[in-house]
């Protein structure tokens, strides 16, 4: 199959190194390990819906174009399966974007999720949303400037999701900053921030193990499917390293397009362009992910005009996938994308996204937080010098700064200031108050700077009968001192230091 030209910019050219050297290695396949941006669409005209690439030196698959191939992909688990361990090799990709199984044992994992997914109704989810919101922004109302991706789209979700895991605001912070870090351009620092991440969602379902409550992972735990305590953390992973910076990338990018576009910005606040729609149209136009992989070929098939051998991993090409000319005619016009809900954004078939609503609710109400706090908000550099983040992947910027009318007022609730050492924060034991009164040879009024303690006698306690040292519960008496001991996630806590 040849697919013709697609009609906008923003299937781009290659650029930057890209440009200067040949993206095919040796043998005509497109290298993907070599990095750069790719060239859509004179990869879907010179192509066809599918083109062979190198994910690593020597390491064969595929990367899907047209809109038709990724679709069939997609929901064809006779013929492409998400699960990679029959045909796993070194250098192909080590997960798929959804859970990596197929069949009933795909359905066991899945449905704690969905179901749990589904307990968040809209009216737990908006004000969790709405409070994280109102919480970074007010922290930057004051200034009259602010980078939109890391001081806000950035850092909500780690924000909601945390509240809905049930833990207080701190491991929120916790959290968010290990995301910023499993960003960063330094692989020790990426690959330890990936150990935080494990280590956060092992320390989480320790601890809801034994204090369970009515929070989206005690439903998880609940279910009758009844997870084991790593499938639990599988699951819980594959929701946040799904749904974080994907849910990031597309509430920059939705806000981008308002400021960029004053016609989309007119649609959206007159109400001509709802939420929904706009939404929508961002998925078509600039969606957050742009190669996902996800399938390996079950068999030795023709597939497209190109022979595909049993094991060869494929990648869905999304950002091809929508300016294909054959279902992207509404071009760049939201109008006429409006009510269009085919793009692949979500996935489709078994594996789609489990949290498609959740996600929806989640970016809605951060565009119009923003939106509706951040009066007479406009970009602070010209589009052209937006810096976008060097990913495959991933379609998203690295900053969004913006100029607002500034409040002039600093939030009232400030953040404790952080020691420079590992934090103390494992005791979670109330300490008992200060003892008043002479029973306790306390204090009782100070008089020209001296304390009163320093010449009235303390009036002694009367004695009592000591109890006997038995042993047992009739006598409650101590075998040994009870201390309290850290628990992974107090210890994560423990020694986190945050950026700056």
């Amino acid at each position: 199959m040849h697919q013709g030209t697609g009609p906008t910019d923003h299937e781009g050219t290659a650029s930057g190194d890209g440009a200067g050297r040949c993206p095919y290695s040796e043998d005509g396949a497109l290298a993907l390990h070599r990095g750069g941006e790719l060239p859509w669409r004179q990869l879907r005209e010179r192509h066809g819906g599918l083109v062979p690439v190198e994910l690593g030196p020597g390491v064969p698959g595929w990367l899907l174009l047209g809109y038709k191939e990724n679709l069939q992909a997609l929901r064809d688990q006779t013929y492409f399966s998400a699960d990679p361990r029959p045909w796993r090799s070194a250098g192909s990709p080590a997960r798929s974007g959804a859970l990596g199984h197929d069949g009933t044992e795909h359905q066991r994992l899945r449905a704690p999720i969905v179901e749990a997914l589904a307990a968040v109704g809209t009216a737990q989810l908006v004000p969790v949303v709405e409070r994280a919101a109102v919480h970074l922004l007010g922290r930057a109302a004051a200034d009259g400037s602010a980078d939109l991706i890391g001081q806000y789209a950035a850092p909500l979700p780690a924000m909601v999701f945390n509240e809905l895991f049930g833990l207080p605001d701190e491991y929120g912070r916790l959290l968010a900053d290990i995301a910023e870090r499993s960003w960063s351009a330094d692989p020790r620092e990426a690959a330890d921030a990936g150990d935080s991440v494990r280590g956060y969602f092992h320390g989480l379902v320790e601890r809801k193990r034994r204090e369970p409550g009515e929070d989206l992972v005690g439903h998880l735990l609940a279910h009758p499917n009844a997870l084991t305590d790593e499938e639990a953390v599988e699951a819980l992973s594959m929701l946040w390293a799904t749904g974080h910076e994907p849910t990031t990338h597309l509430i920059g990018n939705a806000l981008l397009k308002l400021l960029e576009d004053p016609n989309v910005w007119t649609a959206y606040l007159g109400g001509t362009l709802t939420p929904e729609d706009f939404i929508d149209y961002v998925m078509w136009t600039d969606s957050p992910i742009q190669v996902l992989a996800g399938r390996y070929s079950t068999m030795d098939i023709r597939f497209s005009g190109a022979h595909i051998r049993k094991g060869e991993p494929l990648l869905f090409g999304l950002a091809s996938a929508h300016t294909d000319p054959s279902v992207s005619r509404g071009g760049d016009d939201a109008m006429a994308l409006a009510g269009n809900r085919s793009h692949l954004a979500w996935g489709a078939g078994a594996h789609r996204c489990p949290a498609t609503a959740f996600s929806r609710e989640m970016v809605r109400t951060a565009i119009d937080m923003a939106v509706d706090r951040l009066r007479g908000m406009v970009l602070a550099v010209e589009p052209a010098d937006l810096r976008r983040r060097p990913s495959l992947s991933m379609h998203g910027l690295e900053e969004l700064p913006v100029w607002f009318t500034a409040t002039g007022e600093r939030t009232e609730r400030q953040e404790p200031p952080r020691e420079a050492g590992p934090m103390r924060t494992w005791i979670r034991r109330r300490r008992r108050p200060a003892a008043q009164g002479a029973r306790y040879q306390a204090p009782l009024s100070r008089e020209g700077g001296r304390e009163e303690s320093e010449t009235v006698v303390a009036v002694p306690a009367p004695k009592r009968r000591r109890a006997p040292q038995g042993a047992g519960a009739r006598y409650q008496a101590p075998f040994a001192k009870q201390e309290d001991v850290p628990d992974p996630l107090d210890r994560l806590l423990a020694t986190w230091s945050p950026r700056g």
